[in-house]
């Protein structure tokens, strides 16, 4: 079977989008996992402001293994199904992993925009103080939320066609 069979500009799109996603949220893993500062002193204001317990020590990880989940479904595993001839499956592979997408990305906007975590979040540490802050993090949840809202456009009537015929097939295999 062909990996280039049935290649449009919808599939591109998608799996472009599904690169930027998976880029900016595997490359966040090194951060979250490691106890790094800046994880540390978002989820702790979080957890301050809130007096939510959760939110710090287990928010960066629970957070992260959400992001390597989405990564994983929104690129890793459509290829994967193209790759072994399950290329119909793909869809819905991205469609889950957008959902899981939009879902982080949703409360990372709303977090920044309405607690008192702010837009400007520290990008350097020097000597466990704050050196410098920016904006970098609530522009790429921004672009990652419409990556995300990308991905369920281009491919969500074409998982759920994939979910009716898997139930259809179902029904007729069970009857038989």
């Amino acid at each position: 079977m062909s990996l280039t069979r049935n290649i449009t500009p919808r599939l591109v799109a998608s799996y472009a989008a599904g690169g930027f996603i998976a880029a900016i949220f595997l490359d966040s893993l090194q951060f979250k996992f490691t106890g790094h500062p800046t994880p540390q002193h978002i989820f702790t204001k979080l957890r301050d402001w809130s007096g939510i317990d959760l939110f710090y020590p287990a928010g960066p990880w629970i957070i992260g293994l959400g992001e390597l989940l989405s990564a994983l479904l929104v690129l890793l595993v459509p290829l994967t199904l193209r790759f072994v001839g399950l290329a119909r499956l793909a869809p819905v592979s991205q469609v889950l992993g957008g959902l899981a997408a939009v879902a982080i990305m949703t409360g990372a906007i709303s977090f920044h925009l309405f607690t008192p975590l702010g837009i400007a979040t520290p990008t350097a540490w020097e000597n466990g103080q704050i050196v410098e802050e920016g904006s970098f993090l609530f522009v790429a949840a921004g672009i990652t939320w419409m990556c995300s809202a990308l991905i369920l456009v281009l491919r969500g009537r074409e998982a759920l066609r994939v979910i009716k015929l898997l139930q259809e097939e179902n029904a007729v295999t069970s009857h038989v």
